[in-house]
């Protein structure tokens, strides 16, 4: 079978066979329709013999339908062993029924050489379901003991067929009389080979089934009943012929064999399509319910009449009417029980309710930050037994995937707290739609979908918020470090050159040049402090904490207008009334590097800041009238942390040419709800 790696591989790996499901189903079932319509024409069937015809039939049916499920969806190994089961009964049904057929009392022509065929054609698949079959229902690929079993049932299978097919229970198909003398007795022998085969077989799913890993063991359960009834069935068949009639009553083996199908075939549906029963799911529910249910009704029926009329002074019936009242009882909840059992045997975890966002809470509990739309995605699709999904945004950006491309999709949407955030789309195996059923369990998981998706969103703004700030930051750090280069560092300099020229003057006695010098550098030494206070009110001004940011924008004006430039500012009291710290920190940053840019590079005679609202929106200006910014000129650092700083508060830069010329600063912020992400 194909295991992980071939569904992880995607799903152009899995083998499908729909032309030959459906002539396997056909053929199938219209042996076992030839057979049930010769019935009428035959002699009439008695005790266990009328049991086999009935197992034949009903094995060409239901395997049938179970072939030309498996065919058309996955055709491995063991589909074409249920394909060769369901030929082989239904060949075996119809030999039986056409060689018993007679027109006015004749027997049909062949009629004797077709009833050979009723105790062989049955064989190779029939032993194959119950020692090969089991080997090969896996998740994974065999292991090498999985594999030299299964090859070892195999040879069994070859071996007793052809050992039927010398001495069948008719007449013998191939005439070669000293080989058939030497395995006329060999009946129990063969039988007990199967028995032994299929006892190890079952043995095997029963440990896969108790300590295998949890994702591989469902319908093992299932799977190691079926073929333990199926291995019990042919223990009668393993004694020798006098001590199996004095011990077990013929319609034994039969009546257990089709207990068998009541679990065997399911399982098979459920290990191999690995729970993917999309458009059957229901019917294939309904059906293993209503043979179970019968089943057992009729089994708990004949032993409560056995254990009423054995232990009870009652007669039979007395003993059926009690049995018929306890089955009334127990029917309903009964049912109820089996349903829940089957559901999960059919279609997974997805049966229980809420079962999907307990795996979805399990996986987020142990994922990383990073890792919690990939993990949320690996759920679902373990959930809902899919072959792969994904999650789009709503601008179309593939947010994550796993598995497979697939098939047709099948997509929802996520939403959170009223806002959509994407689409959540899940695929079956290719070629393969998935159902209503699927939709309607997928719907209530978009709401934890779409939380943690949600989540992932902010979680990715607030890292690049941070690293935007990092960053800007260490922008602050470069410029302080520039300040104090460019500008204080040679005042000091200057400082300290004027000093040790002062102590030459007076130690030659010129103290009047002396005096003046000194006074130059007391000069100097106070431009120096204003730059340093400038630069301090440049990174958080005293007014903006204490008055707010319209006293610091008209204080910003005040300290950088002068002759050669005069600043003025315009501020809306109601604009600045109302924001936010971080906002108003944002925004004189902002005028603080667009005056300082006019000062310095723009060779202006006047700016203007202008600070307003309109519409929900805060906006801050500041255009002067010097040289521009020349087209081709990469934006400088203080450009880029204006447009940075905008970004920060979730508003908007523009940065060009003024109505008059120059250069026009706009940062436009959205103000009334909480700014950035």
């Amino acid at each position: 079978m194909n295991g992980p790696r071939a569904r992880r591989s995607g799903a152009a790996a899995i083998r499908k066979s729909p032309g030959a499901a459906v002539v396997v189903a056909v053929v199938a079932w219209l042996l076992a329709a030839l057979a049930v319509l010769s019935l009428p024409w035959s002699a009439l069937y008695e005790g266990g013999e009328a049991l086999f015809f009935l197992v034949d039939v009903v094995v060409a049916v239901v395997y049938g339908l179970v072939a030309r499920v498996l065919l058309a969806r996955r055709a491995v190994a063991v589909a074409w062993w249920v394909a060769l089961a369901a030929i082989g009964d239904g060949v075996a049904a119809f030999a039986a029924g056409y060689s018993r057929a007679t027109v006015q009392g004749v027997p049909l022509p062949g009629a004797d050489a077709v009833a050979s065929l009723t105790s062989v054609a049955w064989v190779p698949g029939t032993v194959g379901l119950i020692v090969v079959v089991p080997w090969l229902v896996r998740e994974g690929s065999p292991s090498p003991v999985a594999r030299v079993a299964a090859w070892t049932g195999a040879a069994a299978c070859v071996l007793i067929t052809a050992a039927r097919v010398l001495v069948p229970d008719g007449t013998p198909l191939v005439d070669v009389p000293a080989a058939a003398a030497s395995v006329a007795g060999s009946l129990p022998l063969q039988m007990g080979v199967v028995v032994l085969l299929g006892a190890l077989a079952t043995a095997d799913a029963a440990r896969r089934w108790l300590r295998g890993p949890e994702e591989a063991r469902h319908g093992l359960g299932w799977l190691a009943l079926g073929s333990g009834l199926m291995t019990l069935s042919f223990v009668p068949l393993a004694l020798p012929l006098p001590m199996a009639m004095a011990l077990v009553d013929p319609g034994i083996v039969p009546a257990v064999q089709l207990a068998a199908q009541a679990f065997f075939p399911a399982a098979i549906l459920v290990v191999v399509l690995r729970q993917q029963l999309w458009g059957i799911d229901l019917a294939v529910s309904r059906t293993l319910v209503w043979a179970l249910l019968t089943a057992g009704s009729a089994a708990a029926y004949l032993l409560i009449v056995f254990v009423a009329t054995t232990v009870l002074p009652v007669g039979t019936g007395t003993g059926g009417v009690l049995a018929a009242a306890v089955l009334a009882g127990v029917a309903v909840p009964a049912r109820a029980w089996l349903q829940r059992r089957v559901d999960l045997l059919v279609r997974g975890p997805s049966a229980a309710p809420g079962a999907g966002a307990e795996r979805i809470g399990l996986r987020l509990g142990s994922a990383a930050p990073t890792e919690l739309v990939q993990r949320i995605l690996e759920s679902v699709t373990e959930a809902l037994r899919c072959a792969g999904a994904e999650i789009r945004l709503d601008d179309g950006r593939l947010l994550a995937a796993v598995g497979s491309p697939g098939g047709p999709p099948l997509s929802v949407p996520l939403t959170h707290a009223g806002e959509r955030v994407g689409e959540l789309t899940v695929r079956g195996s290719r070629g393969e739609r998935l159902d209503a059923r699927t939709e309607r369990d997928l719907r209530p998981l978009a709401g934890v979908v779409a939380a943690v998706v949600r989540l992932a969103l902010l979680t990715a703004e607030l890292e690049t918020t941070r690293a935007r700030m990092a960053a800007a930051r260490a922008e602050e750090r470069r410029l302080l470090r520039r300040e104090v280069h460019d500008h204080l560092g040679p005042v000091l300099t200057g400082v300290s050159l004027g000093l040790h020229g002062a102590r030459n003057l007076l130690a030659t006695g010129d103290a009047a040049t002396a005096g003046r010098l000194l006074d130059e550098l007391s000069g100097e030494v106070e431009r120096g402090v204003q730059n340093v206070r400038s630069l301090a009110r440049a990174f958080l001004p005293p007014q903006l904490e204490e008055r707010g940011l319209a006293s610091a924008l008209e204080d910003l004006a005040v300290r950088f207008d002068s002759p050669e430039l005069a600043v003025a500012a315009e501020v809306e009291a109601s604009a600045s009334a109302a924001l936010e710290a971080s906002v108003a920190v944002g925004l004189y940053s902002v005028a603080a590097e667009a005056v300082t840019n006019a000062h310095r590079h723009a060779g202006a005679s006047s700016c203007l800041v202008r600070l307003d609202g309109t519409d929900g929106t805060v906006r801050l200006q500041v255009v002067d009238d010097g040289v521009g910014i020349a087209p081709e000129r990469r934006p400088g650092v203080g450009l880029r942390a204006v447009r940075e700083r905008a970004a920060e508060l979730g508003g908007t830069a523009r940065i060009g040419p003024g109505p008059e010329g120059g250069t026009l600063v706009e940062v436009s912020v959205p103000v009334g709800k909480e700014d950035g992400p």
